[in-house]
């Protein structure tokens, strides 16, 4: 596993969820957030830069690779962002391994797969032998109308859905997305937590961070008004609302 580390500061880890990896979801909000922190981005199981055995990925596992990267930095607490996949993963991450956690921020995350997300992810494996039309679906459901509309041509909807690829690491990953659940976990964080959630969202629907901050006893709750690529469409909001939250007293 591969981790980048840039600025000073209080410590903040970035995690991914489905996609290339943790470059291709925060790297355009590094800078902005190591004006303030020392930022690591980690490329977890199933993101182009790490090696593992390529077996089947698990929410633990990867919650043990977060952990592991804050333990090799040398740390002993840090604030964690994890995104859509990763906000399930970090919540993991928090309730393995508390001492290791300050402040917890899940976006776009969820407690427990629904019928709806099982079919939408269905679909878009059985897509997995025609890469535009995959790219087409997770774009569709991840970026909002109103930012599909606002692009150039359908040609620029086609390069976001070229990151999306289905590479075996984007498979393995849909196929965990599938199958999460962290009921048994969920409810022991204890850390600090502000859920983020994009609305509307109709790739993890809004409901999941709903459910996520009834889970979490020490939670807040904020909407933003985007869809699930949050990150993309509302880049200066988000980051102003994960470092209001992570610098307040």
């Amino acid at each position: 596993m591969e981790y980048t580390v840039t600025g000073s500061g209080p410590v903040l880890v970035l995690v991914h969820g489905v996609g290339k990896g943790g470059q291709s979801a925060f790297g355009h909000l590094v800078d902005q957030f190591a004006e303030r922190n020392t930022v690591i981005v980690p490329e977890l199981s199933g993101s182009e830069a790490a090696e593992d055995d390529g077996g089947d990925l698990t929410v633990e596992g990867l919650a043990e690779e977060v952990s592991a990267v804050i333990s090799d930095y040398g740390t002993e607490q840090v604030d964690l962002v994890g995104f859509s996949l990763g906000g399930a993963v970090v919540a993991a991450t928090a309730a393995l391994h508390p001492e290791q956690i300050r402040r917890l921020i899940p976006v776009g995350g969820l407690v427990e797969t629904d019928q709806y997300m099982r079919n939408l992810i269905g679909l878009t494996l059985s897509l997995s032998d025609n890469p535009v039309a995959f790219g087409r679906v997770l774009t569709t459901t991840a970026f909002s109308p109103k930012y599909v509309n606002s692009l150039d041509s359908l040609e620029e909807v086609d390069k976001l859905g070229a990151e999306l690829s289905p590479s075996r690491g984007r498979i393995r990953q849909l196929e965990l997305l599938v199958r999460v659940d962290i009921r048994g976990l969920v409810e022991k964080v204890e850390a600090e937590t502000l859920v983020v959630a994009p609305y509307p969202d109709a790739a993890v629907p809004t409901e999941h961070s709903r459910q996520l901050h009834a889970a979490i006893p020490n939670s807040s709750y904020v909407e933003v008004d985007s869809g699930h690529m949050v990150l993309f469409e509302k880049p200066v909001e988000f980051v102003k609302l994960v470092n209001e939250f992570i610098h307040r007293p």
